[in-house]
C-alpha cells in the first residue's frame, strides 16, 4: 500500500463541471454540474461525496436544482459556522429571466451536518441566497471562473469571479467573513478588455490581497486593500518563439505564494503543454521573471485544468513561507493527469523555486474530457504514530458523469543539510510526496555522453579511412565522394634541426665553403635514406660538389624533397638560404635511393 497511488471512482447521473474539497475535512468532496435548462432526463445537481475510503467513493447527499435554470459551472467552499458549510457556486438563471435582464448567477448553498462527519445520516443541502455580481446585461454571459483566497484562522477571505462568453468582460470581487453562515459582501469590480482565461487570489496581510488573472497572452495583477482596488498591471507578456509568428496561450494560473505564480501554457498549433513558474515583480521591477519550467508528456497536446497544493503552508499571511513542497496536477486533453512536485526554498533571505519534476502520469483517468481538478487540504499529524497512511487527495470530474479521487502518499522529510545542534531542538521536519520525482537521471546524462563519444569515434574513423591514413575498419573509402578522399598534405617533421641551424653551426667553426651531402657510411633512417651531413667541402674525400645555382633543376627538386623529408627545410624558408652552399652528388645510386624513398 505504501508508495502507491490508490484510486476510487464513482459514476453519477449527470455531467460534472466542478469539484471542491471541504477545506477542513479532506474526506468530504462536493461535485456539481448538470444538463442545463430544458435537457430531458438530465438534471442540474450538487452532490456531497465521502472520500474517507481510498478505494471507494460513496454518495452522502444530493440536491437537484431547477431544470429550467443552467447547470452548475463553478464551485468554491467557504468557511464553516457550527456544522454548516458554505458553498459558493455559479448558476445562470432561466432563459426567460435572462431575457428580462435578470441573471442571479451568484449562488450560495449550505451543507448542514448534524453529526460529526459527512457519513452521519441527515446531511442536507439547501440554497441560502442568490444574487448578481456582474452589472452588464449580456444574455450569453455566465459565471465561468470562481476562486477564494486560502483560508486563515480568524481572517476574512476574498473571492473573485469572472465572466465567460461576455461581450463586456468583467471581474467581480467579494468578501467572505470568517464567521461563515453564508454571509458575503461585494468588494468591487473590474472591467477588463479581454476575457480572463483564469484567475486566483492570495492574501498578503490582515486585510490586503492580490488578484492575478491572465488572458491568452498576458498576466495581470491587482492590489486590493480595505479602501481601494488598483488598476490591473501587466506583469508578463508571452512573445512568439524566434522565427515564429504564432504565440503560446495561457490556460490556467495559480498562486504558489504571494511572490510566485505557476501557469499552464498551451503551445501554438497543439504542439504541447508547458508549466511555467514566475517570480512576481518587486516594487522596483516591471515584469515577472520565469523561475522554473517543465514540459508535459508529448502525448498531451493541450491542457484542460490545473490544481496546486502547498504541503506546508504558512500559518498566517504575515508569516514568511518556509521550505515546502508543492504538488501540481495538470489535466490533459487525452484524459490524463500529469503530476509534478515543486520545491520552495529560502537561501540568505532569498526565496527560490527549484526542482519542478514529474513523478507520475495518470493515463485514461476518465472516459471523457476532464472538466475539474481539486486537491484536498493536508494538515500534518500532531503525533508521529504510523497507524494510518498519510496522503493528499486529488479529485477530478468529467463531462461523462465520473468522479475519481487519487490518494497520493506522503512521507516525513527532514532536511539533512541543516546543521544539528547538540542539546538543541531537533531539525524541523515537513511532509513531501513519498513517490520519487523523475528529475534528470544520471543514467540519461551518461547515455547521452556515451552516444556523443560513439558518434565522434565513428566520424574519426570515417575521416581516417577517407584520407587513407590508417587501418580500414568500415571499408567505406570506395563509396565516399572524391572530395572526401583527397590525401592530406604532408607536413615535414619539425623535430630535426632546420637547414639554417645546421649551416650556422658549421660556419661557427669554419670559413671555407660548406657542402650538403649524403653520408654514405651512415645508417639509413626510417625512410631508407642515408643521413644528411653538413660540413667543410673536401673534393678528394667527398667527390665533386656543385653550387645551388648550377644544380640541374631535377637535382634541385630532389634535394628540396630530401631536406623536407628529413625535417630540415620547408617551403616557407625559401631557396635563398642555399646561396653559396655546395651540394654533393644526388644522382646515380644515391639518386635512385632518394627517388624511391621519396
Amino acid at each position: 500500500m505504501a508508495n502507491q497511488i490508490l484510486t476510487a471512482k464513482i459514476t453519477l447521473s449527470y455531467p460534472l463541471y466542478s469539484c471542491a474539497f471541504d477545506p477542513v475535512d479532506p474526506n468530504q468532496l462536493v461535485v456539481a454540474g448538470g444538463g442545463g435548462p430544458g435537457r430531458n432526463g438530465v438534471g442540474n445537481k450538487i452532490t456531497v461525496l465521502d472520500t474517507s475510503n481510498p478505494n471507494e467513493l460513496s454518495e452522502v447527499a444530493e440536491l437537484e436544482l431547477s431544470p429550467n435554470e443552467d447547470n452548475v459551472t463553478t464551485l468554491a467552499i467557504g468557511p464553516r459556522k457550527d456544522r454548516n458549510l458554505t458553498v459558493f457556486a455559479g448558476v445562470n438563471s432561466s432563459p426567460d429571466e435572462i431575457k428580462k435582464g435578470k441573471n442571479d448567477h451568484f449562488r450560495l448553498f449550505g451543507i448542514h451536518q448534524p453529526g460529526k462527519s459527512a457519513k452521519s445520516s441527515g446531511v442536507r443541502i439547501s440554497e441560502v441566497a442568490r444574487d448578481a455580481l456582474f452589472v452588464h446585461k449580456d444574455a450569453s454571459a455566465y459565471q465561468r471562473l470562481l476562486r477564494l483566497s486560502h483560508p486563515y484562522e480568524n481572517l476574512a477571505q476574498l473571492g473573485a469571479t469572472a465572466t465567460g462568453l461576455s461581450r463586456e468582460p468583467e471581474i467581480a470581487l467579494f468578501d467572505v467573513p470568517c464567521s461563515g453562515g453564508g454571509r458575503w459582501k461585494s468588494r468591487g469590480r473590474l472591467d477588463i478588455p479581454k476575457e480572463a482565461m483564469d484567475l486566483d487570489v492570495v492574501q498578503t496581510g490582515p486585510d490586503t490581497y492580490q488578484l492575478a488573472y491572465c488572458d491568452d497572452h498576458e498576466i495581470f495583477t491587482v492590489e486590493v486593500s480595505k479602501t481601494e482596488i488598483s488598476d490591473p498591471k501587466c506583469v508578463y507578456t508571452i512573445t512568439p518563439d524566434e522565427g515564429a509568428t504564432a504565440k503560446a496561450q495561457f490556460k490556467s494560473l495559480r498562486y504558489l505564494t504571494s511572490g510566485f505564480l505557476i501557469t499552464v501554457v498551451n503551445r501554438p498549433n497543439s504542439q504541447g503543454v508547458a508549466l511555467h513558474g514566475y517570480r512576481l515583480p518587486a516594487k522596483d521591477q516591471d515584469n515577472a521573471r520565469l523561475a522554473v519550467q517543465a514540459r508535459l508528456p508529448k502525448g498531451v497536446s493541450k491542457a484542460t485544468g490545473l490544481a496546486v497544493r502547498n504541503l506546508s503552508p504558512a500559518s498566517s499571511p504575515s508569516d514568511k513561507q518556509g521550505e515546502t513542497q508543492f504538488v501540481v496536477a495538470v489535466a490533459g486533453n487525452d484524459s490524463s493527469i500529469s503530476l509534478f512536485t515543486l520545491e520552495h526554498k529560502s537561501a540568505h533571505s532569498i526565496d527560490l523555486l527549484t526542482d519542478l519534476a514529474p513523478f507520475q502520469v495518470l493515463k485514461g483517468v476518465h472516459p471523457s474530457n476532464i472538466t475539474g481538478l481539486s486537491f484536498s487540504s493536508f494538515t500534518p499529524p500532531k503525533s508521529t504514530s504510523k497507524s494510518s497512511e498519510l496522503s493528499v487527495k486529488l479529485a477530478s470530474v468529467a463531462v461523462g458523469f465520473t468522479t475519481v479521487v487519487h490518494s497520493i502518499p506522503l512521507k516525513k522529510h527532514v532536511d539533512k543539510s541543516l546543521p544539528e545542534r547538540k542539546g538543541g531542538p531537533p531539525r524541523q521536519s515537513r511532509y513531501v510526496v513519498a513517490l520519487k520525482s523523475k528529475g534528470e537521471s544520471p543514467v540519461t546524462v551518461i547515455t547521452l555522453f556515451t552516444i556523443v563519444i560513439l558518434l565522434l569515434a565513428i566520424i574519426g574513423q570515417v575521416f581516417v579511412e577517407a584520407k587513407d591514413i590508417g587501418k580500414p575498419v568500415f571499408g567505406i573509402r570506395p563509396y565516399l565522394p572524391t572530395s572526401w578522399t583527397t590525401p592530406i598534405r604532408k607536413v615535414p617533421r619539425t623535430s630535426e634541426k632546420s637547414i639554417t641551424d645546421l649551416l650556422a653551426n658549421a660556419n661557427t667553426h669554419h670559413t671555407q665553403p660548406l657542402v650538403i651531402r649524403h653520408d654514405e657510411a651512415g645508417e639509413v633512417d626510417a625512410h631508407g635514406l642515408p643521413p644528411v651531413h653538413v660540413g667543410i667541402h673536401d673534393e678528394e674525400v667527398h667527390g665533386p660538389a656543385t653550387s645551388w645555382e648550377n644544380l640541374d633543376p631535377k637535382d634541385q627538386h630532389l634535394w628540396k624533397e630530401r631536406l623536407k623529408k628529413a625535417g630540415h627545410w620547408v617551403e616557407g624558408m625559401g631557396e635563398s638560404i642555399f646561396q653559396g652552399v655546395l651540394f654533393g652528388e644526388i644522382g646515380g645510386a644515391i639518386g635512385n635511393i632518394v627517388g624511391e624513398a621519396l
